[in-house]
């Protein structure tokens, strides 16, 4: 399993997990929200997102695909809402 948890808050300077989770949603991206380490923010609402490779590998992507995905995720959470 290739699991990736990402930190989105980034101690305030940035946008909660369910904030990204549904910002990456609507541009058809599906995530998870999750907790991260040590977590001061609620499990409903907490600072980060899970995000899972199977998927894509599974319909054949390679590296460079991932490199074009990652980049389309800094960009929708970097635009996403405060």
């Amino acid at each position: 399993s290739h699991l990736i948890l990402l930190d989105t808050w980034l101690g305030g300077k940035g946008i909660s997990g369910k904030t990204a989770s549904e910002a990456l949603e609507r541009e058809g991206i599906i995530v998870n929200k999750n907790a991260i380490p040590f977590d001061t923010r609620s499990p409903v609402d907490p600072s980060g997102i899970r995000l899972g490779t199977a998927a894509e590998t599974t319909r054949g992507k390679k590296e460079k695909d991932m490199k074009k995905i990652a980049e389309r995720i800094d960009k929708i959470l970097k635009d996403a809402p405060k």
